[in-house]
Parts: C-alpha cells; structure tokens; sequence
C-alpha cells in the first residue's frame, strides 16, 4: 500500500541474562491490541495541549497545589515517613484548598481507575484546575500491586504524576530527607553539568541506533538545534561507545562532584529463566560496553540496583534512564502473547525496579524510566529516520529548571496523538481494510513507549538551576 511504504517491524531493546535478545513482535501479536484509554485519546483532542487550566502557573506550587495519594488504609508507617516532605509541600504551596492528602477512605480503592478516583474526588479528566479538588502534582505511594502502572498512565495524561514504591518505611523517610535537604540548604553541590552514557554494543543494531540516533545528536547537536543544556548554561561530558564503561558510570554516581543531570541509553538485562528472588533484584540492569552481541552475559557486563546502592553519592541528580524495564516491569508482557493467545507472564506481581530505587534511596531527586520493554520506534520514524527531539526537549526543560512533572509532559501529549492514530487504524483494519501487521505494530509500540515513561519520585522536584556554579567552578 502506497501509503504505508517501507515499514518494517519495530526493533526492540533488551537481552537476557545469556546473552539472548528479547523476542520481536510477530504479527499475530497485533490481533490483540488493546484500546488506549480515553483520558489518553482525549487529550490530543483538546483545545489547548496544556493540561492546566486558564491561570494555572505549573511552574509555581502556589497555583498548581501538590497532593499526595496512598492506596487505602496506608501503613501508618509509611504516611509517618514521609510527614516530613508533606509538611514541606504545604509550606510550599500554602493553600490548603491546594494541597491534599489522599489516604485512608480518600485513598486509591482496590480496583479503581485513574478516572473513577479523580471523579470521586469533584472533577473530571480535562484541563486541571487544581481549585476543584485535585492539585496538578501528584505523588503516589505504594507498588504497582496496590496503585497498578495503568492507573499512573491514566492519571499523568493530564495530571502531573510521581511515584514513591520502596520495601521499608525507612527508605521512603531517607528519600524524604534528601529532598528536603536540597531544596533548603543555602547552596548545592551539583554543578551545571550533565553526563550522556551511552552504549554502542559490537554487533548490535538497537543500541548502535540510540547512539547514532540520540546520544551524539544530544551532545553535539544536529543541524540548527545546538547541544542540550546550551540555553542554560550547562556543560555535557560524553561517554559513548566504548567509553560507556562499567567502571566510568560507577565513577560518575560515586562523585564527589555529582552531574545535575545523567542520561543512560542501553540494553535493561532481562532474567526470564531465573527464579523470582533473581528476577526482582536483576530485572532492568544496565548493560555497559562490554558485551557484544551473541557473546555470554556476565556479571561484569551490567550494573544491579544493589551496586548502585553500594557505591552510589547522587544527591540534587536527575535520572533519565532508557532501558528495558528499566522503570519497572509488569506481571505480564505488555506485548507478546503465547501459543493460546494469552498475555506471556514475566513476574509474579508488577514491580518498581531496583535500579532507580537505589538512585532515590542515594539523594537522586527522581528517575525518568520505561516500564516494560523499550523499543527503537520511540526515537525513530517507521521509516527509519531520526527522531530525537523528544529526548531533546525533555531534557532541556529539565536544564532549565522546570519541575520533571511538567518537563516530561510532551510524552502524554505524543501518547494522545498516536493513541488516536491507532484507533482508527484498528477500526479500519476491523472494517476491512487490510492495514499491514507492520503499520499497526509500529503504531502499537510507538503508543505504549511514549505512555510507558513513569516519573519516580516526586513529579515536583526540580533542579536548582540558578543556585549552580558553573561545570568549571568557581
């Protein structure tokens, strides 16, 4: 067909812990592509691409509010934890009509959508207008079993949307006193710099194009548009390639002298024949350098959760980390089905992976991430060519001090419209018209990833900008 040329399947990221990389689709996997929810489809139809209302500051707490949601009947525990952050906030936003705590009977009920619960609480999914119940930023507390991940996809088409998913109320206390402490000490340590690493594994066609595609058009610019962070101020060291080392990533979440910013593009390590304790500890490690593809996995070619929380010293950090699973990972594939037609299993319950947990746990102010496995077509066309820009753009507003909750809203904005884009697709295929099973999974995956990003840690943190000193020093 004429109109879809030159469309091949979409590419995806990830390996197994021998070395294996994840399975393509096939295209019987498209027979079973689920509807986008509304929210999503909503969004793109709206008048304006905002997801405030007229007079709504989002870069002010004082008109945006902050609210925080426990699923209900909250371990007392936890909401002791984190009273110190939620009494900072109030501070913050000082409007009590602007600032909520969501828990007990107000809190997330078992089985609730994202739209029954904002309804239940006076408003609707359209332009926020945090006056009318529920503030623009959101924190989340708890596991994707008791808040699940599509409950979160649902909530930030519109609403600005973190979550906080640690084992003890202890780790949730330490997260709260690390933020704290960066947002009210006189001076901070980060610098105005950011670190790219980036993979280009021998022999492997997906992290070669995230290189090619994304890390060097980021550091060195492409036609007009000048290297990230050149607006603000910022200084980017490179480690691309073969200087995308273990041992120079850990050296760079070791300190002393902490980038305000680190964008990681690789492979996340997938456990699938492992028992559950490995899986949950493994799941969505970062593959370095080191491995070439069809080699052996080894243990000195990723690093864990449990390494980064040895060695890591990130405080006042921002996190944007490409790699399968590196966000998290569901109880089932999103994607692939079996021989029966049935979703293929991959844990027992969803999880938060360990990796960005031990960034928070360390003084990193959040983790941009995928949940699920992450795929080529969310920075490059169906036919091939470059696109970066989102990338782009996130990581500028980030550079510019913009809290994470809005830099990253460009993403629910691209959601919407390929959401929209798909379902007509499907209803044509449905009536008939014989789409090609390359058209609607490219389609599929470019939906699900640009859905798929999940903010952890609170969506209104944000980088002190003008309390930097510059890369250099002084």
């Amino acid at each position: 067909m004429a109109e879809f040329e030159d469309e091949t399947m979409p590419l995806p990221f990830g390996v197994t812990s021998k070395g294996q990389p994840l399975n393509e689709l096939q295209p019987a996997d498209v027979l079973h592509i689920e509807e986008a929810s509304a929210a999503a489809r909503d969004r793109a139809r709206a008048k304006q691409l905002l997801a405030f209302a007229e007079g709504v500051d989002p870069l002010d707490l004082r008109s945006a509010g902050w609210g925080i949601v426990f699923a209900r009947d909250p371990d007392p525990a936890l909401k002791e934890a984190l009273q110190p952050l939620m009494e900072h906030r109030r501070k913050q936003v000082n409007d009590e009509a602007l600032f909520k705590v969501f828990d007990d009977a107000r809190g997330v009920r078992s089985g609730e959508s994202a739209r029954g619960f904002v309804t239940r609480h006076g408003t609707d999914f359209m332009e926020v207008e945090p006056s009318n119940g529920v503030p623009l930023y959101l924190l989340l507390v708890g596991s994707p079993e008791q808040i699940p991940f599509d409950f979160q996809y649902a909530l930030d088409s519109y609403w600005n949307v973190g979550r906080l998913d640690f084992d003890r109320p202890a780790d949730y206390a330490e997260y709260a006193q690390h933020v704290i402490a960066y947002e009210t000490a006189a001076t901070v340590s980060t610098r105005k710099k950011a670190v790219l690493w980036n993979v280009k594994n021998p022999g492997d066609q997906a992290t070669g194009l995230l290189h090619n595609l994304v890390a060097k058009p980021l550091v060195e610019g492409q036609g007009t548009n000048k290297p990230i962070g050149t607006k603000s101020g910022f200084a980017v060291q490179a480690l691309l390639a073969d200087a995308a080392s273990k041992g120079a990533l850990l050296d760079v979440l070791r300190g002393p002298e902490t980038p305000a910013l680190l964008f990681t593009g690789s492979h996340g390590v997938a456990f699938p024949d492992a028992d559950e304790a490995t899986r949950r500890e493994g799941q969505g490690a970062l593959l370095a350098q080191a491995w070439s593809r069809g080699g052996p996995m080894l243990a000195d070619h990723y690093i864990t959760g449990a390494e980064v929380l040895a060695e890591a010293n990130v405080t006042g950090m921002i996190h944007f980390l490409f790699a399968c699973y590196g966000g998290g990972c569901p109880a089932v594939d999103n994607y692939q089905r079996n021989a029966e037609g049935q979703p293929v299993p991959l844990m027992e319950k969803p999880v938060v992976a360990r990796l960005p947990q031990a960034m928070l746990r360390r003084g990193a102010l959040a983790v941009l991430a995928h949940v699920d496995r992450a795929w080529s077509y969310g920075f490059q066309s169906p036919t091939g060519r470059g696109q970066y820009q989102g990338f782009r753009s996130v990581i500028d507003r980030i550079l510019n001090g913009e809290p994470i909750g809005q830099a990253t809203d460009s993403f629910n904005q691209r959601w919407g419209a390929l959401s929209n884009e798909l379902l007509d697709l499907t209803r044509r295929r449905d009536d008939g018209d014989p789409i090609p099973a390359t058209v609607l999974a490219n389609r599929w995956v470019a939906r699900n990833d640009a859905r798929n990003y999940m903010i952890l840690g609170d969506p209104a943190v944000r980088l002190r900008v003008d309390a930097m000193h510059s890369a250099e020093g002084p």
